[in-house]
């Protein structure tokens, strides 16, 4: 028996297998051709929304204009979306952790969802304590839990070093995603990026397969957006955030008790009600 969930998509249109490794190749040139794009310009935030506000982190060699499907869909659901800009995403992970601690705290975001695709997952893991206080839950796409195998061929960048298997931070990641209760981990039927299951899946009840193939169908296909979507309307149902009336200009709305206090009356006296006595 599977410990994991498996997700179906209903909304997103139905491809065959040929079909879908052909829009996986087109994902992936776009995940590369936004690369230098993404370190000049990052999407504006979505501010507005009146459920919980979403972050979105990407992964190694990840650019914030790939997120644009999952934007575009959350925020039609009403939630304020952040994209972090994290800079190159080869170096230092435990900075890249620095980096998303810091931008909630600027951005005075609390109570939020972070979904992070692939080594973005690693990044939020490791943020200090002020960073988790501030996050609901974490979603994972294609996040290698265990590290990579591929980083023993290309040790090129401190990032690859860090996603060894055999690193001292792998171990660490390992050990916190064993105390994070608030996480829930998707990945595809087939990654060709984290091809080895067993290093990417990390054997929590709730996880859920996607059952399509792509590393980048994760976040940039219709069937990856509408996984995250469903998985967060979820999340939201189980508590919904208060909605805050307000009025044209944008000021919450004070809503008074339909009963007040009856006012007293200046030199008024209170007024007596007589008995009679009965005779005997």
């Amino acid at each position: 028996m599977a410990d994991y969930l498996t997700f179906l998509p209903e909304k997103s249109p139905s491809r065959n297998i040929f079909v879908q490794i052909i829009f996986e190749i087109l994902y992936a040139l776009r995940f590369l051709l936004m690369y230098i794009p993404g370190l000049l310009k990052r999407p504006g935030d979505i501010t507005e929304g009146d459920k919980r506000a979403v972050v979105l982190v990407s992964g190694f060699f990840g650019s914030p204009l790939t997120w644009s499907g999952v934007r575009t869909a959350l925020a039609a659901q009403g939630h304020p979306v952040y994209v972090v800009r994290l800079g190159f995403q080869i170096g230092n992970l435990r900075k890249y952790s620095e980096k998303l601690q810091h931008f909630l705290e600027e951005n005075n975001l609390s109570d939020c969802y972070l979904v992070c695709h692939s080594m973005g997952g690693l990044v939020a893991a490791h943020m200090g304590y002020r960073g988790r206080d501030r996050t609901r839950k974490i979603f994972t796409l294609g996040t290698p839990f265990k590290g990579h195998p591929l980083t023993f061929l290309f040790p090129f960048t401190f990032a690859t070093l860090q996603m060894n298997p055999l690193s001292p931070f792998m171990r660490e990641t390992a050990a916190k995603y064993r105390t994070l209760s608030s996480v829930q981990a998707v990945f595809a039927k087939f990654d060709e990026v984290n091809f080895l299951p067993a290093l990417n899946i990390p054997g929590r009840f709730d996880d859920v397969k996607l059952a399509q193939i792509g590393h980048c169908n994760l976040f940039m296909g219709p069937a990856g957006i509408e996984c995250i979507t469903e998985l967060i309307a979820a999340e939201e149902a189980k508590d919904p955030k208060p909605v805050i009336k307000r009025d044209e200009k944008g000021n919450p709305i004070v809503e008074v008790s339909a009963k007040r206090p009856a006012k007293k009356t200046k030199g008024a006296r209170p007024t007596r009600t007589a008995t009679k006595k009965k005779r005997k």
